[in-house]
């Protein structure tokens, strides 16, 4: 199965830079494993249609705030994200949109889309880095996401 891992994120506002961080390790932990790859995205909108193209499954990695404890790793599937296709987003059109955009176009989106949503605190402040007790939990945060998809590591 082709999966895709892909970090969503900014890279100059603090948190909402954490999907970045995370994938990058997740590309460590899955370095030499058919198949299976790795991208980061810092533009959103319709350009997550050109990054799904071709994978059977996508995993998702991004900020939200949800208020539990920072760091907390929320799982969902494309379902919940139903409820918000149309609406509009700062990127212009968000993932549910535009991978039911590539489906009625009968593009080969991936049939499989898990989002791995990791509660921030601050996601408007300039900079280039989570906070320090976010950035702590990034190896932690990419391990559990990697077994929980493709089995534990050894």
């Amino acid at each position: 199965m082709k999966t895709l891992f892909l970090g969503l994120g900014s890279s100059v506002l603090t948190d909402d830079t954490i999907g970045l961080y995370v994938v990058r390790r997740v590309a460590e932990l899955v370095a030499g494993i058919e198949d299976v790859y790795t991208v980061e995205n810092e533009e959103g909108g319709f350009s997550l249609l050109d990054e799904a193209l071709g994978y059977d499954r996508m995993i998702v990695i991004d900020s939200i705030i949800l208020g539990n404890e920072l760091g907390t790793v929320t799982r969902f599937g494309l379902k919940e994200l139903e409820r918000s296709i149309h609406s509009c987003t700062p990127h212009g059109a968000n993932l549910a949109t535009v991978l039911e955009l590539g489906r009625v176009q009968g593009m080969a989106v991936p049939d499989e889309v898990i989002i791995y949503a990791i509660d921030v605190i601050d996601v408007l402040s300039f900079g280039e880095e989570p906070s320090p007790e976010l950035m702590a939990k990034v190896d932690g945060i990419a391990e559990q996401i990697v077994g929980e998809v493709l089995g534990p590591r050894s």
